[in-house]
């Protein structure tokens, strides 16, 4: 019989965390001996951040950048426990339905409607920018406008020009015709991750313990019952089941010890590029917190680049040429990025049979 209070856990409502009604609809939790609670958070990161902090909850599922970003400013003892979703995230860049913006390079200048400030949708406009070359203090501002259905009338109503959310959570109203989509920007990191307060693990560490080991489980079960999951998903966050069906064969959800150290260091030099966190060395191993969690390496992870420069660079020639917005095949590509090479499955298919 379980009788201490349940261990709350903040999330947004999305098909990313479907594994916890998995764990609570087949009682993995009462398996594992805990009563944990799934709170569901309409505004994101930020807002969980601030309900771990005052005690509202023991624990978040939340962003990589805003959690990476909250522990380097030194926040209120949060650590990471673990890997949430391996899979990076896709975060669609959306304009009004009779805007004027066509591409992203027209929202140089622009205003993006963001959940509210360090949330990911406010992180990622800064590190949109800084990949095409703007000039962070010129050519971007915000207007904080709190949830998704605000940040799209802000889009439609003329006080925003554009807003990020994840790509699957966005199209339904793409499609419909409600928002435009003008293109997309893919974190260099895994999406989710799982963080409390060291003072939370003293108090409730075993109970925190069962509740992931639970819920890695429901993840586990998530990826056997693909008939079973990507209808029940359709149905629950209103989706085509053609589109769910597309994010499921992307999507790693693990609740994974392990968390990538390259990562969180590329993490880090994104955030201090884009002036979120102060310039100065890091140590990501403090990052975690080694009862619940260990660091690894991760070749996927690391820069692809040695200096941010070059990806600005890369989309300064591009707009010369004429070719900043609109796809590109790598032919067009190569006379002015040489790092690419008939893209990435190459290396995937390497890192794969040497089991790296």
């Amino acid at each position: 019989i379980i009788n201490m209070a349940p261990i709350r856990v903040a999330g947004v409502p999305e098909h990313f965390n479907y594994p916890w009604d998995i764990a609570q609809q087949r009682k993995i939790f009462d398996k594992h001996g805990v009563e944990a609670e799934f709170v569901e958070h309409k505004l994101g990161t930020g807002s969980m951040l601030g309900a771990l902090k005052d005690g509202s909850v023991e624990m978040i599922v939340a962003l990589t950048e805003g959690l990476v970003a909250e522990i380097a400013k030194g926040g209120n003892d949060i650590v990471l426990l673990g890997t949430y979703v391996e899979s990076p995230l896709c975060w669609a860049i959306s304009s009004g339905k009779d805007s004027k913006i066509k591409s992203v390079e027209d929202l140089r200048g622009g205003t993006f409607g963001i959940s509210r400030y360090t949330s990911g949708s406010h992180l990622m406009a800064y590190v949109l920018a800084s990949q095409r070359g703007w000039d962070l203090a010129k050519d971007l501002k915000f207007e904080v406008k709190g949830s998704f259905e605000a940040l799209r009338n802000g889009v439609n109503d003329g006080s925003t020009d554009a807003f990020m959310w994840e790509t699957f959570m966005t199209k339904p109203y793409h499609d419909s015709g409600e928002c435009t989509r003008v293109g997309d920007i893919t974190t260099p990191w895994p999406c989710f991750m799982m963080a409390t307060r060291k003072s939370v693990i003293e108090a409730h560490g075993d109970e925190i313990a069962k509740t992931i080991r639970a819920v890695r489980e429901a993840c586990e079960m998530f990826h056997e019952e693909e008939n079973v999951v990507i209808p029940a998903i359709a149905q629950k966050f209103h989706q085509k089941e053609e589109d769910v069906r597309r994010w499921y064969s992307g999507v790693r959800i693990t609740a994974s010890p392990a968390v990538s150290e390259a990562a969180l260091e590329r993490a880090v030099e994104v955030l201090m590029d884009t002036n979120v966190i102060p310039q100065k060395e890091y140590d990501v191993a403090a990052f975690v917190d080694e009862r619940f969690a260990h660091l690894e390496r991760d070749i996927k992870y690391m820069r692809l680049y040695n200096k941010p420069e070059l990806i600005g660079s890369v989309y300064a020639r591009l707009n010369k040429a004429g070719l900043s917005s609109g796809p590109l095949t790598y032919t067009q590509l190569l006379p002015y990025d040489q790092h690419h090479y008939h893209g990435v499955e190459a290396l995937d298919l390497c890192i794969k049979e040497v089991a790296i």
